[in-house]
């Protein structure tokens, strides 16, 4: 998914830090159209017309983190970020590396993800497993580092409203066919949950019926 000007008005902030407070909001509207406007394909491939589930992005809370992993001497020893799948609902990354830091696990393997001048990656975080009850699954990923190369990398946390219930829709699921694989709970209880959980164990296993 490309978003040229996103990228650009960025690439102005990670280099000069000019107008930073009008970008930021610029791009966390722009990823908020990207992330609903996903949320829409998602529902339509499902076949279950459900705005419901695209709208309640429309309302959500949108989390920002820039990352910067500087080079590092040894990059067989360390981990930029740990394996882990996101919280999220979706999550967009903007990547200003040109080496593969990011990857994600494929059967058994560490896959890298080549970036893409002007590209959004655009992953699914638990919430959404959850919401589509299991047909879109959170993938296990990771960020490396390079012996000789500093990586930026832009990341959007995109939430529903917090008034929405976190759980499958009822349009997925059918007693004789398709049985709810995960719990319903309230918005608060499912970062409740998160928070609480421990950390040796699977936080998606836990909220499986």
């Amino acid at each position: 998914m490309h978003n040229k000007m996103s990228f650009v008005n960025f690439t102005l902030l990670v280099n000069t830090g000019a107008f930073f407070r009008e970008i930021l909001e610029k791009y966390s509207e722009d990823m908020r159209e990207e992330a609903i406007s996903i949320l829409s394909f998602i529902t339509l491939a499902l076949g279950i017309e459900d705005s419901k589930l695209s709208e309640s992005f429309h309302e959500g809370q949108y989390d920002i983190r820039l990352n910067c992993y500087p080079p590092c001497p040894e990059p067989e020893r360390v981990l930029g970020i740990v394996p882990h799948a996101d919280n999220s609902g979706i999550t967009l990354l903007v990547d200003f590396g040109d080496f593969p830091g990011l990857q994600f696990l494929k059967d058994g393997k560490w896959v890298g993800v080549e970036p893409i001048e002007g590209a959004i990656v655009a992953n699914i975080g638990h919430i959404i497993e959850v919401m589509t009850n299991g047909i879109y699954k959170a993938p296990e990923h990771r960020a490396i580092v390079n012996k000789l190369k500093e990586r930026l990398s832009v990341v959007t946390f995109c939430y529903p409203s917090p008034s929405i219930d976190i759980g499958p829709s009822d349009k997925l699921i059918n007693s004789d066919r398709n049985l709810q694989l995960y719990k319903s709970m309230t918005n608060a209880e499912y970062f409740r949950r998160f928070f609480n959980r421990k950390l040796d164990e699977s936080f998606i296993d836990s909220l499986r019926l």
